[in-house]
């Protein structure tokens, strides 16, 4: 029985994969999957039962390590992940700082016996409310996985996303790894490539991320004929939708797309061009590892945000089901 309830368990988890891979709705059914996994295999005996629920528990452990060390990085230094012209509202700080105390608070009380007869079961939406962001952050870690392995190898254009300059007009790490990699991808290929270089002028930048872009790619021995300049975006959606305008504008609409950006911001990225309707590829650019913690807790809180009003909702939802465990 263990075994045909995990084959099809198993089957489900491969549909969400391939159907739809960027969609965080599948990439939670593919945690929640793994989960249901490693609790049955606790449940059952032998070799093979031990071996998953060891491996779902070091994964699990591995994640909500990571998930804990990206939310104190937040709190502690927000600096390091919103940009440079925005700042982490007063609000949200005393919110992360409120839902960490009362949520150690919670599990003190409930390890302790201190919880009984307390204000503390009035609060059980908040460990609740940490399991289901814990939920959210595996499935970006699953969504990540997903676009770092399956990448596109055929190509006929290449958008490549900017990033911040550094001083205002050098091109930095993160961004150089992008455009290696575009012209790694560009160069492989049997036939001439576009490459669509997206990127405004930020208030701190000297000229566009674009044209800082261009001039890049030119200095490394690409053709400048076949570089396109997207100069307008100032966000991931801005940067696909305008370059969608410059791409349909080339032979056969662009031909076989694929976006290029940094690993932890793939995911987002296909979210988005999913939203608007774009079938893109997509190929990772390395980031440096001192940069991977930084880069894939700004990608989470985007992913809040961009769906804060669905949060908001599983929040009253996780508040009244609370009350009304406690009153009935």
């Amino acid at each position: 029985m263990f075994g045909y309830l995990i084959i099809f368990i198993i089957g489900i988890m491969i549909l969400a994969t391939w159907w739809p891979p960027q969609r965080l709705f599948s990439a939670t059914l593919t945690v929640i999957g793994g989960g249901i996994i490693t609790g049955m295999a606790y449940r059952a005996h032998g070799w093979l039962p031990t071996l998953m629920a060891g491996i779902g528990t070091i994964t699990i452990g591995f994640i909500g390590l990571w998930g804990l060390l990206t939310l104190l990085l937040i709190a502690i230094r927000p600096q390091l992940i919103v940009r440079k012209q925005e700042r982490l509202s007063l609000g949200m700080s005393v919110g992360i700082w409120g839902w960490l105390l009362l949520t150690a608070g919670w599990i003190w009380a409930l390890s302790t016996g201190h919880f009984t007869g307390t204000l503390w079961p009035w609060l059980t939406f908040i460990p609740g409310l940490s399991a289901y962001l814990g939920l959210l952050f595996a499935a970006s870690v699953v969504g990540y996985l997903r676009v770092v392995i399956w990448r596109a190898h055929q190509a006929d254009t290449l958008v490549v996303l900017g990033a911040g300059l550094i001083a205002g007009h050098h091109i930095g790490r993160v961004l150089a790894a992008r455009l290696d990699t575009a012209l790694q991808v560009a160069r492989r290929q049997d036939h001439p490539v576009t490459i669509i270089v997206s990127g405004g002028q930020g208030p701190d930048e000297d000229l566009t991320e674009a044209a800082a872009m261009a001039a890049y790619l030119r200095s490394h021995h690409f053709p400048a004929t076949a570089i396109r300049l997207e100069t307008a975006a100032t966000n991931t959606r801005s940067n696909l939708a305008n370059s969608l305008a410059i791409w349909q504008q080339l032979p056969n609409h662009g031909g076989r797309v694929v976006v290029i950006t940094n690993g932890y911001h793939l995911f987002r990225t296909r979210r988005l061009a999913s939203h608007l309707g774009l079938n893109v590829g997509s190929v990772p650019a390395p980031t440096p590892l001192d940069y991977v913690p930084i880069g894939f807790a700004r990608e989470f809180m985007a992913i809040l945000v961009s769906d804060w009003r669905f949060h908001c909702l599983v929040t009253v939802l996780l508040l009244a089901v609370n009350l009304v465990w406690l009153l009935i």
